[in-house]
């Protein structure tokens, strides 16, 4: 491809993501209004929830590995049509289940077309370029995540509960049109066999760890109701290394996955979205039920993390150029610890100003962190086997993520039991911030260049090619 192609597609492939992270983004604020319409209780939310989490994290390998076979262009085409359908699911539900359904296609449209974003950039890029195109990747994905719910609310109080989903049926029209017109029809090499012991394995690895905070949530830990699905995914994963140095182009690049390019990084940002999800669900429990203040407060305090995020993407994707990876690493992992670390000593009458500030930190950091992990976990990857890589990689971080919440709801609970929920917040926020600081042990085994970043990076030479893409 020349490189004002390569530049108009790549465009075009983010703006249609931005569409698609917009409608994932949505439905959180309507759960209420949702509920009530079929005159249900807060409980079933966790169906809505774990239908969502699991079209969502489930079918991410299985999309990288038919991005690889079939072309990205096919898995993007299908992922927003599914946005597409799957919302008209929810604004016309006649029944529960059929919303349940609905929100499952919405979730699996995610996992089709968000990590395409990754794939493109370790495709056609290399160098400053890669940072570059890795950090405006970004941030499109946040400011999609940072506008669906504020608008989805406007919605919703305005218009009614269903409204937000026929506009997020129209955004998946409209990322269609865009990745049809836009985004060019790449072939891949195509397998000749399907992988499908390691769809079903994945998916019960997925499944039983994504229902395991839902029966810890409803339950318990003390229960034991959340061990059946735990055991089924320590079971099914070990399976599955079994079944994946079988195939000859298997759903997961195992081989890829022991390098250092690729665990390496994946810990640290397991580490660190583990952590980030968990302060998103304190705040919220903090400040509306130990400061009782309105949720507009939380709102506002989530603005500047997720608005430092979207900048912080963008500074970080150009200061790879410049700055080695472990640096720019260590650095949003220090911002982090900071940023948690200040509510170790929050109180009643902490400030909206300190709140602020610490929220501040905590997006910068991640929104720095983003950009350099993505490049340095696809800059040794096969150019044949980029969709897997990729789409494996963004499965561990929306798990992470998950159990993260789940974390930060149990141990808060646990807290605030002992009958000291003003202390419930500072004493999370202490294991949280310990819990970061680990990932620094692993950050000596980041790579000081990292090939395809950085010219020359391990023994690679700089192409004149790679000088100027975007």
């Amino acid at each position: 491809m020349e490189e004002k192609s390569v530049r108009k597609a790549f465009h075009f492939l983010c703006f249609g993501i931005l569409l698609v992270v917009f409608a994932e983004a949505t439905h959180i604020p309507a759960y209420p209004k949702m509920l009530e319409h079929f005159g249900l209780g807060a409980g079933y939310s966790v169906y809505m929830q774990l239908g969502f989490a699991l079209g969502l994290t489930g079918f991410q390998p299985l999309m990288g590995w038919m991005s690889d076979s079939f072309g990205q262009k096919i898995v993007i085409l299908f992922g927003a049509a599914c946005m597409a359908l799957g919302s008209l699911f929810i604004a016309t539900a006649p029944a529960f289940w059929v919303l349940v359904a609905g929100l499952f296609l919405k979730g699996f449209s995610g996992a089709a077309v968000i990590p395409a974003g990754v794939t493109f950039v370790g495709r056609y890029f290399t160098n400053e370029q890669r940072g570059k195109t890795m950090g405006l990747y970004g941030f499109y994905t946040v400011i999609g995540g940072l506008a669906g719910p504020l608008l989805s609310g406007i919605f919703v109080d305005r218009f009614g509960w269903s409204s937000i989903f026929v506009l997020c049926a129209v955004f998946g029209v409209i990322s269609f049109l865009l990745f049809a017109y836009g985004v060019p029809n790449v072939k891949g090499e195509k397998s000749e066999h399907f992988d499908f012991g390691g769809v079903i394995l994945v998916f019960f690895i997925l499944g039983g760890l994504l229902t395991v905070p839902t029966f810890i949530n409803n339950y318990g830990i003390s229960s034991w109701m959340w061990v059946p699905a735990f055991v089924i995914s320590i079971v099914s994963f070990a399976l599955l290394l079994v079944v994946e140095k079988r195939q000859k182009k298997p759903l997961l690049d195992i081989d890829y996955a022991k390098t250092r390019n690729f665990w390496v990084p994946s810990i640290i940002a397991v580490i660190m979205y583990m952590s980030f999800s968990s302060v998103m669900y304190l705040l919220t429990f903090f400040v509306q039920s130990v400061q009782g203040k309105p949720s507009t407060v939380v709102g506002l305090l989530q603005f500047p993390l997720f608005l430092t995020m979207a900048l912080a993407n963008l500074l970080s994707g150009r200061l790879m150029a410049k700055l080695s990876a472990r640096t720019i690493i260590g650095t949003s992992i220090s911002l982090l610890v900071i940023g948690i670390g200040m509510l170790t000593v929050a109180k009643v009458d902490t400030s909206f100003l300190y709140l602020f500030v610490s929220m501040s930190l905590i997006g910068t950091a991640i929104g720095t962190v983003g950009p350099v992990v993505k490049s340095v976990i696809v800059s040794k990857a096969n150019e044949s086997r980029l969709g897997v890589v990729s789409f494996t990689y963004i499965t561990i971080e929306n798990v992470a993520s998950r159990v993260g919440a789940s974390f930060a709801l149990v141990t808060f609970a646990l807290f605030a039991a002992g009958g000291n929920s003003v202390g419930a917040l500072s004493s999370t926020a202490l294991l949280l911030t310990v819990f970061t600081a680990a990932a620094f042990f692993f950050l000596i085994l980041i790579p000081k260049k990292i090939a395809g970043i950085q010219g020359g990076a391990e023994g690679l030479p700089e192409s004149k090619e790679d000088t100027k893409v975007i």
